[in-house]
């Protein structure tokens, strides 16, 4: 059984307090080539310590320029304060460099989710149909819920999800049907795998792991060990993202 993994949740990049050192994209690779990750959407991690948004996404694309297996995740942000690029150009900026998707920060970098504030980038993301990650650290699941109400073409996928999450993450995949969910840190359920693809279906759940901040091995081997079909394994590992990623309006 062959199954190509493509890690929706994972990065490089950043120093941490304390350890001036950054993780490189080699080291990534490293990592990668050791448990068989083919491909990876990349963000500068960890993300506490990244402060200019312009500054680390150019780093980012730079890193993952010439390298197809590592698709960069840019941070985007609405230009409420005029400091940014207007939010049509830092998605056709993203789309030029190659991201498959964005990641958004609302309570590190200081917006709001109301529409008053950041509809102008919502509805430039939902025209160009580009996934935004939703990390449960920066957005609640409600706040995900009302953004797929508002927004409902355009792909919404939840990271960072823990298992004592899935009395909610059940009826929200079920009600938001353009909300997807990443099985990477910190998501181990008991059979959580296979009852959302009970309810739901392979097709909205992504293979994710969480690398830099745990091992890739745990989560591959969540993947591989789920009472599922190795069609439904396959969608998991790559074929969503892949899927989601194509659908982006270039």
């Amino acid at each position: 059984m062959t199954i190509a993994l493509f890690d929706v949740q994972c990065g490089f990049g950043s120093a941490t307090p304390g350890c001036p050192e950054l993780l490189s994209a080699d080291t990534l690779l490293g990592e990668m080539d050791s448990v068989g990750v083919e491909r990876a959407l990349v963000r500068t991690l960890p993300a506490t310590m990244v402060i200019d948004i312009p500054w680390s996404n150019h780093h980012l694309f730079t890193a993952c320029a010439g390298n197809p297996r590592l698709v960069p995740c840019p941070i985007v942000a609405p230009n409420s304060a005029r400091d940014l690029a207007p939010e049509h150009l830092q998605l056709s900026e993203a789309i030029a460099q190659g991201a498959g998707a964005v990641v958004i920060r609302p309570r590190q970098d200081y917006w709001s989710l109301a529409p008053w504030c950041c509809d102008r980038l919502f509805t430039a993301l939902q025209t160009r149909r580009l996934p935004v990650l939703c990390q449960t650290s920066e957005l609640s699941y409600e706040d995900v819920a009302a953004l797929a109400e508002r927004y409902p073409t355009l792909p919404l996928i939840i990271i960072g999800a823990d298992y004592r999450s899935q009395r909610i993450l059940l009826p929200l995949l079920e009600a938001c049907s353009n909300v997807y969910l990443s099985i990477g840190s910190n998501y181990i359920v008991q059979r959580g795998i296979e009852q959302c693809v009970e309810t739901v279906g392979a097709r909205r759940l992504l293979f994710g792991t969480g690398y830099p901040d745990v091992d890739m091995a745990g989560h591959i081997s969540q993947l591989m060990y789920a009472d599922i079909s190795d069609d439904e394994k396959r969608l998991i590992g790559s074929g969503n993202l892949d899927r989601l990623i194509q659908g982006v309006q270039r």
